[in-house]
């Protein structure tokens, strides 16, 4: 479905009217890609989900796009163990059983913090991009794009990228969603040998502020003002 006419205008409305003016010119270059792409809109959730394009669906992802900017504190999983995992580290790995309980919650804290690392490196490459023209797609409100650029002077294409943290760490559903398109792809780690990957970060002006001791201090940051809020 076609977007509304004047969706990018109504957009930035929408959301300097909720809020978060900041964030009204971000917003709407989100809007003005998807009126161009409305195949690659991600649905939003829900049995009464409002349609893509729509008014209900702009002033629904205004929100959505806002909120996912919130600061996150990292919470480990709320699904119960397995018991059978400490039986098999007892008997075959040799741990005692008085550490079992104590595995157990190092690794639910361990999860927790595995399922944040992503979300922090969005984080910190959005404090980079953003001002030089990039927007940050919060809210996962594209389809396989993490990052956007719009096209300006005598450029002519949208620059899209997809960020991962490892090399490893989409499955094949993911990978499929950039097959016939121009998003690129980057990743930060490896996971079958040491060392970075932000020395291929693809806009090359701006992959010259970024670095891991870079990320490593904006997490230590981000963390200790969580812990002080």
């Amino acid at each position: 479905m076609p977007f509304i006419p004047n969706a990018e205008q109504i957009a930035q409305a929408t959301i300097e009217a909720s809020g978060h003016p900041n964030l009204a010119a971000k917003f709407a270059v989100v809007i003005r890609f998807l009126a161009l792409n409305p195949a690659s809109a991600s649905g939003l959730r829900g049995k009464n989900a409002p349609v893509v394009g729509t008014l209900e669906y702009i002033k629904a992802t205004a929100a959505v796009f806002a909120n996912a900017r919130t600061p996150k504190k990292p919470e480990p999983p709320a699904t119960v163990p397995d018991e059978m995992v400490g039986f098999m580290l007892h008997h075959y790995f040799g741990i005692p059983e008085a550490n079992l309980n104590q595995i157990k919650h190092d690794h639910l804290l361990s999860m927790g913090a595995e399922n944040m690392v992503g979300d922090l490196l969005e984080r910190y490459l959005a404090e980079g991009l953003e001002p030089a023209g990039w927007v940050w797609i919060s809210g996962s409100l594209i389809k396989g794009v993490d990052f956007l650029k719009p096209p300006s002077g005598n450029e002519l294409k949208w620059f899209v990228l997809q960020v991962k943290n490892r090399d490893n760490s989409e499955n094949s559903s993911s990978s499929a969603i950039r097959v016939g398109t121009e998003i690129k792809k980057w990743f930060r780690t490896f996971s079958k040998k040491p060392g970075s990957n932000w020395h291929n970060f693809p806009d090359t002006v701006c992959r010259m502020g970024f670095s891991e001791n870079g990320f490593r201090k904006f997490v230590k940051n981000y963390l200790l003002d969580l812990k002080a809020i």
